[in-house]
């Protein structure tokens, strides 16, 4: 916990300074001759490469090469967009995409080996791949060839780092004489109150206790001592929580806290929308989400005194307290070299600058002087890029920054974007070691590979679906347990955890 905080903090003061102050690390300079390179990036059904992106401008003036997306935003699909560059006969020069694809196409011709090319003109991947060496495991294949180069959200070194956390109405206690629940009775007894005690004072019971915008109630879970997915479980291997008794006993808890009103009626259906809808018309009590966005709020709704402030995990049934939820060190996306690309050196070059402290800071925060400036060694943010309309993260999506391909996010940039409260309560998570570590990213063999895509899209199907009937009461889980664990028996997924355990032993191998 202390050692994270130093490291943090370490990386907060010490902030980087460019490598002509002298890293020890060798900038990406290019070719003398000017290229242009096709590039595939088509991520999240929505994030398309876009040729006047700013920050693709200016590393071509640092680099000498130029990229021209092949995607199109008429296809909305991620990966039908894949699927059809695929299928043309030439391939665009760079391809980005999720990782497990890229090494998967990767053996079968569609993208060429990089192990030699990093050797020999990447220096700064190399010095990657050694800090973080979770990285070189993620990006390499079965067959031992590394196809792509992985990006991350956050620099190696800092350990387990939030995202999200608890938020809760402050000015709502206040109004009703309570205290910070910081138990998961005491979390349980002031949803009640929310739910039966008018705090936002307009004589009607409507306001709504608990709600969240995923509709997934795994931070409610974890105040029970369960989970409900794959977890890293205390014997060294993988696990499928939603077949465990703890699991059981927080879907009955937790459907009577849906009875009694304190999750919202429209948990599953209101959907992203509901947070901006339930704080603005003073209904919301309390979520689990993202400190930089949900710490913008106050602000928002000075009118009727909004105080939403981020709070710890309550202590959950076995008195510990902890977040399930953080950010792994890889996004699981990156990209990699097509065997139609005609200059795989340069590329390569291309592809390590974004790897130097240079090309890092183009990636995190923008463009010096337009989006960000340098005082005393700090980074901050600009006004423009602050106050913008739809927040920090957006704006700098607009411009190809924070965008996920082969690159290090740095988290002073998430942090610069932060307003006091959202800091204090990202700090509050890191300082006292809330957050657990994260399933890391594994490599399947083909066979592996093949066992899930044939049966965990049907098992985590199954599992929302009844999920659902559990917790809005439309089945009783004591009744319906045994038959529940003896369908997903059925549907193979011993087979799929077996599938996840025998890669999580090569990762731990490969790892040491």
């Amino acid at each position: 916990m202390k050692k994270s905080t130093r490291v943090l903090a370490a990386a907060l003061c010490g902030i980087l300074l460019l490598p002509a102050a002298g890293c020890g690390e060798k900038e990406t300079t290019g070719g003398d001759e000017n290229l242009d390179l096709s590039v595939h990036l088509h991520i999240y059904d929505y994030c398309v490469f876009d040729d006047d992106w700013a920050i693709f401008k200016e590393a071509e003036e640092k680099t000498g090469v130029a990229l021209h997306g092949t995607a199109v935003e008429t296809i909305s699909s991620s990966a039908q967009a894949f699927s059809t560059m695929l299928a043309d006969r030439t391939l665009p020069d760079i391809i980005a995409y999720t990782g497990d694809e890229l090494k998967e196409n990767g053996m079968q011709g569609a993208l060429i080996p990089l192990e030699d090319l990093i050797e020999e003109h990447a220096p700064n991947i190399q010095k990657f791949f050694e800090e973080c060496p979770e990285a070189k495991v993620a990006a390499t294949a079965t067959d031992g060839h590394i196809y792509y180069i992985p990006g991350t959200l956050a620099q190696p070194g800092l350990g387990n780092l939030p995202s999200m956390g608890f938020f809760i109405r402050q000015d709502w206690l206040d109004a009703l004489g309570l205290e910070t629940p910081t138990t998961v009775d005491e979390y349980y007894n002031v949803l009640k109150a929310f739910r039966e005690q008018d705090p936002n004072g307009n004589g009607q019971q409507d306001e709504i206790p608990y709600f969240k915008r995923s509709g997934v109630l795994d931070d409610l879970y974890q105040l029970f001592g369960a989970k409900n997915s794959f977890y890293l479980n205390a014997d060294g291997g993988i696990s499928y929580g939603a077949t465990e008794e703890a699991y059981k006993n927080a879907v009955k808890e937790l459907a009577k806290w849906y009875s009694e009103g304190l999750i919202d009626k429209e948990i599953y259906t209101r959907g992203e929308q509901s947070r901006e809808q339930l704080l603005s018309s003073n209904l919301g009590g309390s979520t689990h989400d993202w400190f930089s966005s949900t710490a913008s709020y106050n602000d928002k709704y000075l009118g009727f005194g909004l105080n939403f402030v981020p709070m710890a995990p309550p202590a959950d049934i076995n008195g510990v307290v902890k977040e399930d939820i953080g950010r792994s060190i890889l996004h699981g996306l990156g990209w990699g070299i097509s065997k139609d690309n005609k200059n795989p050196e340069r590329t390569m070059e291309y592809f390590d600058f974004w790897l130097s402290e240079e090309g890092t800071l183009l990636h995190s925060f923008g463009i010096e002087g337009k989006d960000y400036t340098v005082e005393n060694g700090e980074y901050q943010f600009v006004p423009e890029v602050l106050n913008a309309e739809g927040g920090v993260p957006a704006y700098l999506r607009n411009e190809g920054a924070v965008v996920e391909f082969g690159a290090i996010n740095r988290i002073e940039a998430e942090l610069a974007g932060m307003n006091d409260l959202a800091k204090e309560g990202f700090n509050m998570y890191l300082d006292n070691g809330y957050v657990q570590p994260q399933m890391p990213s594994l490599g399947f063999t083909e066979e592996e590979q093949n066992v899930i895509n044939a049966h965990l899209t049907d098992i985590q199907t199954f599992c929302k679906e009844q999920e659902q009937k559990w917790i809005l009461g439309a089945e009783d889980v004591d009744a319906t347990w045994d038959n529940y664990v003896a369908t997903l028996q059925s549907m193979n997924l011993d087979q799929v955890i077996a599938a996840y355990n025998s890669a999580y032993v090569r990762y731990q191998q490969e790892l040491n």
